[in-house]
């Protein structure tokens, strides 16, 4: 019996709306000098074929020859073809691709996710091959045979999915899937089949069968769509304005976790006319002043493109770090309204959609949680002065930054218990929230620290080996050490407490706060704290105001 010969597509879905005219690139328009020829696709009422050149590139390889054969054909060109078939079912436009094709079109005027949201209808859990999820710190997992969702160690709260791919349930459907924007499919259909399979796409992409699942996919979304992006941009700016004339907006800063930065280093704002003043805290406050100061009158296409922050350590000579000022902002804003209306978030340089009802889940979640204050307002700068500052002056701490123990079975792990462990049986983790490095770091470390405490004898007996000796030089009159189990026993785990400790400025109506992304993360920290047994608290360590913030209070 002779095989069935099944066919590559790819396919993509024009946004409500859109023409195709709109699907191709500023150069390749209709009346463009690159626009593709279009021709009929005879089959289907109102479904269109353009074709074309998209590149005409000489082979890399030729130049190779030419040094000793100099008569070559001059038309020979590296392969750069494409062509797309727009293909009109259910009122809505698909576009099939071929070759090079996408380098002509418009992405804006596509469908974002729609190749993802047909592989999660189409595909069940355990039959997926790649996931690949992202949050602020991004992480691919891929298996050669169909898994279950479990194996690629997806935390539901806090990932972006991205890409899919896998063997759908009917394989009437599809023999195998594949999907981000674009939706890349393995079929049996033939080009007189193509309307076919458009209207079963599409019928498969408007379902909600993703939502038994994947329902998660919709907490948050990457926003990629420009003139979307071009609306957020205006209310940032609007906020911005508004800090401008003295009025509050919900508007932060902090520096991208690629850069190796510590509060206390010496910045300056640049890029809009300033004459190098220097700041020790990155600062919306200090940023808007100088802002005022230079008279700055552009819009926020330049700030976007040209404002920066350059940064030097106390013992460098140059300022020789630069980031950019719009990968600082953390603020947040809506678009629409009623049923309409949708909430965004801009983390790292990058808006987020976040639903809603998710959101609000989050934040009811960190309200809810422990607050305590152990250490206090602060006036250090920074986390290596702040644990300086409290082995001076806290008999009730017990320092153990630094400490490094080796799990069970693990040669290299070096792992920290905490910076502090209290008087009081509680783990102090501490985290500068406004130098470099991702908040979530600490709530990981805190997690990774309490699981050995609970569920490792021998982690428990070097602890408490480190806990005497550190105790011994303290000479404070507490023996820290009698706090914990002996080497026989299991600790009560309900004596302890994991305290995440986090030095913040206050928002300029005078409140501490975390970043949304931060109390996100938080929440699989205290899920799994919450298994173990230990109870955790949160403290929002105050940290002294900028030169600034310090000036309105005046």
């Amino acid at each position: 019996m002779a095989r069935t010969k099944h066919y590559h597509f790819n396919l993509r879905l024009l946004r409500p709306g859109r023409s195709v005219a709109s699907a191709f690139g500023p150069s390749f328009v209709p009346g463009e000098a690159r626009e593709l020829a279009r021709r009929p696709w005879e089959g289907i009422e109102g479904a269109s074929l353009h074709i074309g050149q998209i590149f005409s590139n000489p082979p890399g390889w030729k130049d190779f020859l030419s040094t000793h054969s100099s008569d070559l054909p001059e038309d020979i060109y590296a392969s750069g073809a494409g062509a797309v078939i727009f293909v009109p079912s259910g009122g809505r436009i698909l576009a099939l691709c071929f070759g090079h094709v996408h380098i002509a079109l418009n992405d804006d005027a596509f469908v974002r996710q729609f190749g993802l949201k047909v592989t999660l209808n189409s595909v069940p859990r355990e039959n997926l091959r790649s996931l690949d999820t992202a949050t602020p710190d991004a992480v691919t997992v891929q298996t050669s045979k169909d898994s279950d969702l479990q194996a690629f160690g997806v935390d539901m709260y806090r990932d972006l999915a991205r890409v899919a791919a896998g063997t759908p349930k009917n394989t009437e459907f599809a023999q195998f899937v594949a999907g981000k924007d674009s939706l890349k499919i393995i079929a049996k259909d033939h080009p007189e089949d193509l309307q076919a399979l458009c209207d079963r796409v599409l019928e498969m992409y408007l379902r909600d069968d993703y939502k038994t699942d994947f329902s998660w996919v919709d907490l948050m979304q990457i926003v990629s769509e420009k003139d979307v992006i071009v609306q957020l941009d205006v209310k940032l700016f609007e906020a911005l304005g508004e800090m401008r004339t003295g009025e509050h907006a919900d508007l932060h800063m902090s520096p991208p976790e690629i850069v190796d930065y510590t509060e206390g280093n010496q910045l300056h704002y640049n890029g809009f006319g300033g004459q190098g003043a220097k700041f020790e805290s990155l600062s919306i406050e200090d940023y808007v002043a100088e802002l005022e100061r230079c008279d700055f009158e552009g819009e926020v296409v330049e700030l976007k493109e040209k404002h920066y922050i350059s940064a030097k350590k106390d013992n460098d000579e140059k300022f020789d770090q630069k980031w950019k000022v719009y990968d600082c902002f953390i603020f947040e804003t809506s678009l629409g309204a009623d049923a309409d209306q949708k909430h965004y978030v801009l983390f790292a340089g990058a808006w987020y959609c976040v639903d809603q009802a998710f959101k609000a889940e989050v934040d009811a979640a960190y309200d809810a949680l422990d607050k305590v204050e152990i250490v206090g307002a602060t006036t250090c700068l920074n986390e290596r002065e702040l644990i300086a500052d409290l082995v001076n002056s806290r008999d009730d701490l017990l320092m153990l930054d630094q400490k490094k123990i080796n799990p069970k079975g693990v040669r290299y792990g070096f792992l920290e218990p905490c910076d502090f462990f209290s008087s009081d049986g509680e783990f102090i983790h501490l985290k500068d929230g406004h130098s470099s490095g991702s908040i979530s770091h600490l709530w990981s470390q805190g997690v990774v620290s309490a699981e050995a405490f609970v569920s490792d004898h021998d982690f428990r007996v070097k602890l408490r080996r480190i806990v005497k000796i550190e105790s011994d030089k303290k000479a404070c009159g507490t023996a820290f050490e009698e706090l914990l189990p002996m080497a026989a026993q299991k600790p009560v785990r309900t004596n302890f407490k994991v305290v995440y400790g986090i030095m913040r400025k206050p928002y300029k109506d005078g409140s501490l706060g975390l970043p949304f992304f931060s109390k996100v993360s938080l929440q699989a920290a205290v899920r799994r704290l919450e298994e173990f047994g230990i109870p955790v608290a949160i403290e929002l360590i105050r940290k002294p105001a900028t030169d600034a913030e310090a000036a309105e209070e005046e």
